[in-house]
């Protein structure tokens, strides 16, 4: 009788062992993310070169299921009269934190966002923006560079996918906590973005992208915008990193907090 219960025990244990694992955690600390610097086209004196670094960690993974951080911050440089050219005017930093899931092909993300812009050198620091928001995303093939652009496929063999990815924000306001986020500016977002590759390289390969963004606000009653970009990107990648060069044009952009319409961008990116 000891000896049968010492087997159902032992039966018991190592059911639940593979049961538990699932629900613990691998750890991961591995970085990935972007970094560019771009010149704006024409004469404007607040669109004159923008600089931005963008770093995600994922934190712990289970199976398909990931969480993740992320840290990412713009630096928008206006132009001066004179010889000055880079004159920080602005800095927008985002935190984020929340979930990815795998499933079939594509991937889900929930996450919180925390971000603020504040003016560079121009009293008083009142003049920052706070925003806090919960968004939501459903993408395809726009996970990390090796996989999206097919990094260990060879040239005839890689495939046109379209690459894509559809976000929506929800901006909570309250008069509780009025610095929940900064009024009138956003209350709903909607966002769509759109990659298609063009040509293929033997390490590399050129892109069309089109991101297009509907905005409503916290007023009363609400006010809508939009921004619409087009831009062209040739990218040329290793194991570890790809390189690209991208030109992008505003035809529209209504954004309250930065609308730079009319205008194009040349720059310079690194994902790794």
């Amino acid at each position: 009788m000891k000896l049968i219960s010492l087997v159902i025990i032992k039966v018991f244990i190592l059911t639940l062992v593979p049961c538990f694992s699932n629900f613990v955690p691998e750890i991961s600390l591995e970085p990935s993310g972007m970094g560019y610097f771009g010149k704006y086209t024409g004469n404007s004196e607040r669109y004159n070169l923008d600089g931005g670094l963008d770093i995600s960690i994922s934190l712990l993974s289970w199976q398909s299921t990931e969480f993740f951080i992320e840290y990412k911050n713009i630096l928008e440089m206006g132009k001066q009269v004179g010889n000055i050219s880079l004159d920080p005017l602005y800095s927008h930093t985002f935190i984020i934190g929340g979930f990815k899931v795998k499933k079939h092909c594509y991937l889900f993300k929930s996450y919180l966002v925390h971000d603020c812009k504040h003016v560079i050198d121009k009293p008083p620091d009142s003049n920052k923006v706070v925003f806090n928001r919960l968004k939501f995303s459903i993408s395809q093939n726009l996970s990390c560079f090796f996989k999206r652009f097919q990094v260990e496929i060879n040239k005839k063999e890689r495939m046109r996918k379209l690459r894509w990815e559809f976000i929506y924000g929800f901006y909570p306001q309250s008069q509780v906590i009025d610095y929940l986020n900064s009024k009138p500016y956003y209350h709903h977002d909607f966002e769509l973005k759109l990659e298609f590759p063009l040509f293929f390289f033997q390490k590399g390969e050129v892109f069309s992208a089109v991101n297009a963004r509907f905005v409503i606000s916290a007023n009363d009653p609400p006010r809508y915008y939009r921004d619409i970009s087009i831009s062209f990107e040739s990218v040329f990648f290793s194991k570890r990193g790809a390189l690209g060069f991208y030109f992008e044009y505003f035809p529209v952009s209504q954004n309250p907090i930065k609308s730079p319409e009319g205008l194009s961008i040349l720059g310079i990116k690194y994902y790794f």
